[in-house]
């Protein structure tokens, strides 16, 4: 892929991604110098109980590497299967016990 192409796949992933848990993750393409592969990282964050009643955010990524196999909709699947856990609000997160992709809102 080109730079340019890189570029788009992003932006498409960005507003694929706005459209299911918006504003909540922040998309960018990396390099890896190893694999000599850019991936596709999704930031967000997840909150917690670190410390009893202190909420802490934590900064989670999904990565995929973007090799004649990627699929854009398959990436944001990962996203689809935990928006109900994303759009919850930083209490209900840090309350939640179970896997993100089964979190139900009330």
């Amino acid at each position: 892929m080109t730079e340019s192409q890189i570029m788009q796949q992003v932006k498409t992933a960005q507003a694929l991604i706005d459209q299911i848990v918006p504003g909540k993750v922040r998309i960018e393409a990396e390099y890896c110098d190893e694999s000599r592969a850019y991936y596709m990282v999704g930031h967000f964050d997840q909150y917690y109980n670190v410390i009893e009643g202190k909420l802490t955010a934590i900064t989670s990524s999904k990565t995929e590497k973007m090799d004649r196999y990627y699929c854009t909709n398959i990436f944001a699947n990962f996203f689809t299967q935990r928006a109900a856990f994303m759009m919850a609000s930083p209490e209900e997160q840090a309350a939640f016990e179970g896997h993100p992709a089964t979190f139900a809102a009330a």
